[in-house]
């Protein structure tokens, strides 16, 4: 049963890298790419240093505000498609943005690189990637500005399991870096630009996170 829920989640994230459509380029269709001899690599034991003390509970705002180190967390074990992506860039180096596509983002970034934990950088770049990665013309600048995305979606994007995608989710919107609204059954999310100020239902969302 693990072993078909592995297969069935590096299926569904394949399925999304090869939806993906990027400024200056897009993914090669899957029949270009000799992915018949590339299998995801045996799973491994981890070897990340386990964090001190308790997991952080949906609860801890507090901690997760005030907290001065950063913490990363521990990645999932299970084999996803991220681990095909890895080993392809292992063996073959990394898709120049002329043809392998690439995502606008502002060099400021950098800052939540170096002090932001793990799952709040992963699910920051999910929404730039699934947002200003997609053409939009009726969008601001001619991209994409709000994205339908389930916790699943950042679980299969981001390799992270639902507990962590809350996490990262919950503290970008209280530090003011994605906004979220109400889409059916889910939300949309967008990045908080500095040259567009807030809306009200917008401004209410952030708030009340």
């Amino acid at each position: 049963m693990r072993k078909k829920k592995r297969t069935d989640d590096a299926a569904a994230f394949e399925k999304l890298m090869w939806e993906r459509q990027y400024l200056g380029g897009r993914f090669p269709e899957p029949s270009e790419e000799p992915s018949a001899d590339v299998q995801p690599p045996p799973e491994q034991p981890s070897t990340q240093e386990a964090p001190h003390g308790p997991e952080p509970t949906e609860g801890d705002s507090q901690d997760l505000l005030e907290g001065d180190r950063r913490g990363r967390g521990k990645r999932s074990d299970k084999v996803t498609g991220l681990h095909v992506v890895l080993q392809q860039i292992q063996r073959d180096g990394f898709p120049h943005p002329a043809t392998g596509g690439f995502v606008m983002v502002p060099r400021v970034i950098k800052a939540l690189l170096c002090l932001e934990p793990l799952a709040v950088i992963q699910v920051v770049f999910e929404i730039f990637e699934q947002t200003v990665g997609w053409e939009d013309k009726q969008g601001l600048h001619g991209r994409r500005e709000w994205a339908r995305l389930p916790l699943r979606h950042f679980e299969l994007a981001c390799g992270m399991d639902n507990m962590q995608v809350l996490r990262g989710l919950k503290r970008a919107m209280q530090r003011g870096y994605i906004l979220r609204r109400p889409r059916l059954d889910s939300f949309e999310y967008a990045i908080r630009w500095a040259e567009s100020p807030l809306r009200g239902s917008e401004k209410d969302s952030l708030e009340s996170t």
